[in-house]
Parts: structure tokens; C-alpha cells; sequence
């Protein structure tokens, strides 16, 4: 037969009286037995097939007619009820093999006779026994090639030979076995593999393969791991022990636990492995005795299952193994994951110490710290206890271990540092911002570190490392202290790679000294530095400001105007007012546009009509501000209602924005009009958007009609409109 031949399930039917004579023979029976349906009719099963009774199969009929049972004979077992030629020719049996099922027939609760079902399974199992013959080929390919077919096929009668490729020396073929058996669950297969490890648990290959498919199976295999647990042979008790760890049932923990007792070290090892995967709490208690038991073979993964498990009341029993040598480490990582505020105090005792690892304090206390933000929101609790726990001596452990550990284990030690205080500490810190992997803890770490930091950080303004210098300019910004104004206005007017972090910096501080410096740089040609210098303008809000920004709005240089424009628009500078009005008209489109954006702010009876003038006759980019700026600018609805008349669709955009946000009821009619024709999508979804923010029944009602719409952005802003949407 070839690899690519097809099978097609053959079926024959027959019935019997509770005499076994037979009622109903089917076509199929026919065929397969050349015994016709008028021959059978009325005789015995065993009149015509005497095989059944001799082979003792007749039983199982009585069986069914005295128990109501449905009764399987599987053609691995009883090969054949009725001896018949297969419907197609094989060269491996000369009689057909049969899956057959009886079942009773019942009438008014009576069993009144037995059904049979017969099927043809010959062609199935001489492809799987060719495939058998292929998985003892020398060709690993072959070999992979017969367990994907055996794992992929719909049904197979044997599954040992599934079970048997799991020991391949291919890891391929392995592979493909594993996920065959995982996928097939069948019972009898599950047996056969743990029989296999208990025959054969000291091949690796076979044992890993076995472990790996029971791990995936809902097949029920704990009693047997059990039974194996308590087994004579010490090599299969510790693999039960490993396989029920994998199995993830909590019903293995009491066996397991007296497995803790076994006299074997490698059966005890084990047992603890699996019982810190099952994550019981009843296992804490013997498991914390082991650890205390200071046996180093069994405390190592007792104290690591401790920390799966997760209960924090034995924390209390660890704390005396932080002067046991060897186990120190060990006990401060699981009392971080399992301690409360009770363990600071004798972490940071051992860490004076300086008998333990300052990385594993650190870790700990740090984990603990972890935990407390995120139980509680108190982190800072677990950081205040160690700064009055940890005293000079633990400082210096912890400032000696950052030139013990690779950079990727920097982290908790820079952390607990900067919980502590003081001159080397400071000094340690700003040095930990070359560090990148650190990076972002120390910066915490320092902006809480106040005034006494500064003149260290105003020292690194001066490094070659550029990432140092922008960390420095950061800190000195979130300080807030003005001690450091002068020394970022020399990186704001030297350094063009960090004016922007520079002007940052100095808006946090705030200090009226650094206006001419920013002034300045208002025209300066990277838009981000404009940005940056007139958000630190505005934030340092001078009273100085109107006269300085006055004459910038006459700048030659349009970038400048820009800017001038911003701040005066920003504060609505009563004396900068016919200036910015004139700016609306200027040469410069970018100067137009930031006046029109700012107009708002102005108190003056000619914004409106400006910006209704602007919306008709200035390009498309000016236009599209001034739809922006009109939200902002009460009774502006007719102005914006004109606006939809734009052949810019950003224009129609923004218009529909500002009647939103105006919550303009009387633009509704035209927003639904906006929203059903507009050829732009994202003018619609801002018209639906602008209906949402107005709400009334009949935007809702408007709104409501895009839910099921195919076009996905549209009903999902019109679900969200309509969230917003108030029916009153």
C-alpha cells in the first residue's frame, strides 16, 4: 500500500433476539461473509460461525444481554469476530480484522436483544504495521517520515509504536512521537509509557520523551506515579517523584511529602522539586524544616520550592540561616520573596556584618520593596526601614560590591544605595550615570537626594561622555535648585546637541536670570529647540516678559516673529495686541499661523472677525489653524459652519473638532450631513466624534446608525461617541 493510499471505513450491521438468532443482516455482512440475508435469517450467530463459540466469544453477547453493557472487541486483542477475507487484499493477513461493538437493544426498558457493528479496520493496520517495519529503519528521515503519519493519523489501533519512537536517538523523531502521544491521550497508550518508565527509566532519551508527554495529558496517571514513588528501585521512585511535579495535581502532595523521608538523598531532592512546583501550602512546613536542616544537597531547592509556594509565614524561620555559611545567599533571596517589614532589620544586620553578599541583601530588600509597592502602594516604607537599618559599615559593603558584579547585576545594589544618604554615597551615584543599564535608578534616586548633590552633578556637565552630561542636565532640571541656572545656561548657549534637555531644565527651575539665554535661541533653526525655549519662556512667566517679547514681533527674521507670536498669543500680552493682530497678515505663513493659533487668548473685539477673514482667503495650512483656534472662541458656530465649504479636508477637520467642543446643538443637521457624505474618513469620524461631544436624541440617533458599519475606525469612534454622548 502507498504512503499516500486512503482507507474508507468499512461498515457492516447485524441484530439478535436474546436467543442470538439473527434478525437484521445488512448488504455490508453479505459482502464481507458471502452469506446471504435469507440464509442468516433466524439462525444462531454461532450456528453459522461455530469459531465464535470456541473462541470463547460468545460470552460476551450473554455478557450484554444479562448486564446492558456495550462490550468492544478490538482487533489488537480478538483480531476478528466473524471469519471472513478482508474487502482489500493484504499481503500480511488472509482474514479480515475487525473492530466489532455489541450493544444491547432495548425496548420498554427490556433487553430484548444485541446490536453489532462490525467495521473493517484490516487496510488501517497493515499501513500502521508497514509504518511499524519503517520506524526500525537505519534512516532517521524514513523513521521521522512514519512517526509524523503514526502521530497525524485519525485513529490507530496500536499505539505502541508511538510509544516506541519516543526512545529514537533522533531528537526528531522524538519530538514528533511526543506530540502524537499528547495529542492522541489515548489510556492504553498513557499505560504503555509508563510502563515503558518504569522498564526503562534509565534511558534519558526515553525518560525525558515520557516525562515531556505525561506533563501534556489529561489521561489519568497519578496512581500509577504513585505506586511508582513507593517502588523498591530508588532510580524510578526519584523519576515519579519528577513526573508528578509535571502533572501539576495537588492530590501528589501528601505522597510526596512522605517521599521527603525516603532514604534515598536523590528521591528526597526531587521530591522537593515537584513540590515546589505544585505550589501547595501544606508542603511549606516540611519543606522549611528541610531548609533548616542546614543539609546544603537539600536546603538549596527546599528554600527555592519555599519561594515557588509562596507563604510568607515561615519567613520567620528562615532569618537564622542568614549566619549560616553557604546558605546565607540563599535565605536573604527567599525571605525577599516571602519576608515583611520584620526582615528588614536582619537583612541589613547581616549586611553590617559584611559576612553575606551585599548583592543578595541588596536583591532581597529590593524584591521586598517590589512587593510592598505593588500589595500596598509602600514601597517607601521598605526603603525608609533600611536607611535607619543600614549603618556606615553595610554602606561601604554595598559601595564595595559595585566593583565585585557585572553590569547587568547593578540594579538592586544602585537602588539601595540611593535609599542611603551621604557624601560617599552622593559621589557614588553621580559616578553610577555613566552606568546605562542603571541609568534610570540612579536618576530616581539622586532627584530625591536635594541641594547636596549639585555642585557633583554641575561637575559632569563637563564630561565627554554625552549620555552623562544629558543625565546630569535632567537631574539639575528636577532638582529645581536656581544654584545650577548659570551652569545650564552655559550648556544651553555651547552644547546644540542638548538645548532642548538644557531649556527643559531650566523652565523646571524656573529662575528669571536665564531669560536673556533662552531669548536668545527663540529663532533658532531646530523647531524642537523653539519648542523647548518657549515652554521654559512661558514657565518662567516674567513680568519682564511683555516688554522683551514687544519688539520680536517686528523681528526681521520670521522664526523669531514665530515665537514672539506664541508667547505673547500664550499670555495675551495686552500691549503685544495690535502686533500679534498685524502678525495674522505676515509674509510668513509659519508666523500667520502661530498668531492665528494664539488669537484666542486675546481679549480684544477684532479676534473675530480676523479669524473669519483668515478662514476665507489664507491657505489651506493658515486656514485649518484658524477652524483650530475658533473652538476656542465663544459664538464662532456660523464662522465654523462656512468652514465646510473648504476644499481642504483638514480645514473641515478641524471645524468639525471646534463645534464639538463648542457644543454647538445647532450644527448637528450639518455634522450628520458632514458625516454621511464627506469624502475624506477622517473628516467623518471627527464629524461623529463632534456628535458625540454634543449629544441630544438626534446625534445619538445619528450615531448610533455607524455602529455595525464595515468601516471598523468608524463604529469604533462611534462607540465611543456614543459613550459620550448625553441624550439631554
Amino acid at each position: 500500500m502507498s504512503e499516500n493510499q486512503t482507507t474508507v471505513p468499512v461498515f457492516g450491521v447485524f441484530s439478535t433476539d436474546t436467543e442470538l438468532r439473527i434478525k437484521v443482516w445488512d448488504n455490508a455482512l453479505v459482502r464481507f461473509t458471502g452469506v446471504s440475508a435469507e440464509a442468516a435469517h433466524n439462525k444462531q450467530i454461532h450456528e453459522l460461525f461455530p469459531e465464535i463459540e470456541s473462541r470463547g466469544l460468545l460470552k460476551k453477547f450473554h455478557q450484554v444481554l444479562s448486564d446492558g453493557t456495550v462490550e468492544v472487541l478490538a482487533p489488537t486483542f480478538h483480531r476478528y469476530l466473524i471469519p471472513c477475507p478482508p474487502q482489500t487484499p493484504s499481503t500480511r493477513f488472509d482474514r479480515m480484522l475487525q473492530r466489532t461493538t455489541l450493544a444491547p437493544v432495548v425496548e420498554h426498558e427490556a433487553i430484548v436483544g444485541v446490536l453489532v457493528t462490525i467495521e473493517d479496520v484490516t487496510a488501517r493496520i497493515d499501513r500502521e504495521r508497514q509504518l511499524a517495519e519503517e520506524l526500525k529503519s537505519p534512516d532517521a528521515g524514513t523513521r521521522l517520515r512514519a512517526t509524523h503519519h503514526l502521530a497525524e493519523a485519525a485513529e490507530v489501533e496500536d499505539e505502541l509504536g508511538l510509544v516506541s519512537a519516543i526512545g529514537d536517538s533522533d531528537w526528531r523523531v522524538r519530538k514528533a512521537a511526543i506530540h502524537g502521544l499528547a495529542k492522541r491521550s489515548a489510556p492504553e497508550a498513557i499505560q504503555a509509557l509508563l510502563q515503558s518508565v518504569r522498564d526503562d527509566h534509565r534511558n534519558l532519551s526515553v525518560l525525558n520523551s515520557a516525562l515531556q508527554v505525561l506533563s501534556m495529558v489529561d489521561v489519568e496517571t497519578m496512581p500509577t506515579l504513585v505506586e511508582f514513588l513507593k517502588d523498591n528501585d530508588p532510580d524510578l521512585r526519584m523519576q515519579a517523584a519528577l513526573a508528578l511535579g509535571e502533572q501539576r495535581d495537588t492530590a501528589a502532595v501528601p505522597d510526596l511529602i512522605q517521599a521527603l523521608k525516603d532514604e534515598n538523598i536523590n528521591v528526597r531532592f526531587h521530591a522537593i522539586e515537584a513540590l515546589g512546583k505544585l505550589n501547595d501550602v501544606e508542603s511549606a512546613e516540611p519543606l522549611a524544616a528541610l531548609a533548616e536542616s542546614e543539609d546544603f544537597f537539600l536546603a538549596f531547592p527546599a528554600l527555592d520550592a519555599l519561594k515557588a509556594i509562596g507563604d510568607e509565614s515561615v519567613a520567620p524561620r528562615l532569618l537564622n540561616l542568614l549566619s549560616v555559611p553557604g546558605l546565607r545567599e540563599a535565605a536573604a533571596e527567599t525571605l525577599g520573596e516571602l519576608g515583611d517589614e520584620t526582615v528588614v532589620a536582619p537583612l541589613a544586620e547581616a549586611l553590617n556584618a559584611t559576612e553575606i553578599s551585599a548583592l543578595s541583601v541588596a536583591s532581597a530588600l529590593t524584591r521586598l520593596c517590589e512587593r510592598f509597592d505593588e500589595e500596598y502602594g509602600e514601597g517607601d516604607y521598605i526603603a525608609d526601614l533600611s536607611r535607619q537599618s543600614i549603618q556606615p559599615s553595610g554602606i561601604q559593603h554595598l559601595l564595595s560590591a559595585l566593583n565585585e558584579v557585572e553590569s547587568t547585576e547593578l540594579r538592586p545594589l544602585a537602588i539601595v544605595i540611593g535609599w542611603l544618604r551621604g557624601p560617599a554615597v552622593d559621589r557614588t551615584l553621580v559616578r553610577l550615570l555613566g552606568e546605562p543599564s542603571v541609568r534610570t535608578e540612579v536618576l530616581e534616586a539622586l532627584t530625591r537626594h536635594g541641594e547636596g548633590v549639585i555642585a557633583l552633578l554641575i561637575a559632569r556637565l563637563d564630561s565627554e561622555d554625552f549620555e552623562i552630561k544629558r543625565a546630569a542636565v535632567s537631574v539639575l532640571g528636577r532638582l529645581g535648585y536656581r544654584q545650577a541656572t548659570s551652569a545650564l545656561m552655559r550648556v544651553l548657549e555651547t552644547d546644540p546637541l542638548l538645548r532642548v534637555e538644557a531649556a527643559q531644565a531650566l523652565a523646571r527651575i524656573g529662575d528669571e536670570s536665564a531669560l536673556d539665554s533662552l531669548l536668545n535661541l527663540i529663532g533658532d533653526a531646530d523647531g524642537a529647540v523653539r519648542q523647548a525655549v518657549v515652554g521654559a519662556l512661558n514657565s518662567i512667566g516674567s513680568a519682564r516678559m511683555p516688554q522683551l517679547i514687544k519688539p520680536l514681533l517686528r523681528d526681521e527674521r520670521p522664526l523669531v516673529r514665530e515665537s514672539a507670536a506664541r508667547i505673547a498669543g500664550y499670555f495675551g500680552y495686552e500691549n503685544c495686541a495690535d502686533l500679534l493682530l498685524e502678525c495674522c497678515d505676515d509674509e510668513d505663513e509659519r508666523v500667520r499661523q502661530a498668531a492665528v493659533e494664539h488669537l484666542p487668548f486675546l481679549e480684544d473685539d477684532r479676534v473675530i472677525s480676523v479669524l473669519s477673514k483668515k478662514l476665507s482667503s489664507d491657505i489651506p495650512r493658515v486656514r485649518a489653524a484658524v477652524a483650530a483656534a475658533l473652538g476656542k472662541v465663544p459664538h464662532s458656530e456660523a464662522i465654523l459652519l462656512t468652514a465646510f465649504a473648504d476644499d481642504d479636508p483638514w480645514v473641515r477637520y478641524f471645524a468639525a473638532q471646534s463645534l464639538g467642543r463648542l457644543g454647538s446643538r445647532s450644527s448637528v443637521p450639518v455634522l450628520i450631513k458632514v458625516a454621511e457624505n464627506d469624502p475624506f474618513n477622517h473628516v467623518k469620524l471627527s464629524a461623529v466624534q463632534a456628535l458625540g461631544n454634543i449629544g441630544g436624541k438626534e446625534a445619538i440617533a445619528a450615531i448610533s446608525s455607524y455602529l455595525r458599519s464595515e468601516d471598523r475606525d468608524l463604529a469604533r469612534v462611534a462607540r465611543e461617541a456614543l459613550e459620550r454622548a448625553d441624550p439631554e
